[in-house]
């Protein structure tokens, strides 16, 4: 009889690669331009400063590493200018013994009595010779011969003045027997009365004062100004001044080098 046609199977359907079944290779890299020589840190922003309100301008932040500081040390307040000493010095003397005087009878200072005999005159005053003395109660030494200091309107020895009433120096903690200088509030003597840097002694002249302590000119400016890098002189109060670079700068000495 007929033969059967053979069936047709038809082709097996090659199932398409996937998509991403393999990564596509990355592209070569492209080489930098190499520079002859580094690139320069940026710089930090500049801090401005001065006097007032800057003229406006806003004060950006700070950059890492220069402390948050608003301002530079030294910088914002005018110096404290010390008044000139004062020399004072210990009104001494010495008494005159003179003899009564009929057309005259004096008063005596100390008793408040008539003096009928010799008296001793001294500071446009009399005594009895007997009251010329001392007035400390524990001395009561004659002052004829001695001579005396005067100290609100009472005569001591030069002993007990020393002793007891003559001021402290400021500085080296001994007694002033003599002239005495006045400053800051202290007694000195004029030699004690120097500039805590560099000794200079001022006597009347000025002087600068740093956390109570005096200082010359030329030290208080060294020891307690900022400097500008860009010309060497102070930045002072009222100054518009740039920090950077842990640097200070006057504003017209910042430029680009």
């Amino acid at each position: 009889g007929p033969v059967a046609p053979a069936p047709i199977v038809p082709a097996p359907i090659q199932a398409p690669a996937p998509v991403f079944s393999a990564p596509k290779p990355a592209p070569a890299p492209v080489a930098a331009p190499v520079s002859i020589s580094a690139a320069p840190a940026p710089a930090p922003a500049p801090m401005f400063g001065g006097g007032g309100d800057g003229g406006g301008m806003p004060k950006p932040a700070p950059p890492p590493g220069m402390g948050g500081l608003a301002k530079p040390p030294g910088i914002g307040g005018l110096p404290t200018k010390g008044i000139p000493g004062e020399r004072t010095a210990p009104k001494r003397g010495r008494g005159v013994m003179t003899a009564a005087n009929v057309s005259r009878v004096p008063m005596c200072a100390n008793c408040q009595r008539q003096i009928r005999g010799p008296f001793v005159t001294a500071l446009g005053k009399n005594w009895c010779p007997d009251h010329f003395h001392c007035a400390t109660e524990a001395c009561r030494k004659p002052l004829i011969e001695l001579g005396f200091v005067e100290e609100k309107g009472s005569l001591y020895c030069e002993d007990c003045y020393e002793k007891f009433l003559a001021p402290t120096c400021g500085k080296c903690d001994k007694r002033i027997k003599g002239d005495c200088l006045n400053a800051v509030g202290k007694q000195f003597h004029p030699e004690c009365f120097a500039c805590a840097y560099c000794g200079k002694v001022f006597g009347s002249g000025a002087f600068y004062l740093e956390d109570g302590l005096p200082y010359c000119e030329t030290d208080w400016n060294d020891l307690f100004t900022t400097k500008c890098v860009g010309c060497g002189f102070p930045i002072e109060a009222g100054d518009r001044w740039v920090e950077a670079l842990n640097n200070n700068y006057h504003s017209q000495c910042f430029k680009c080098s």
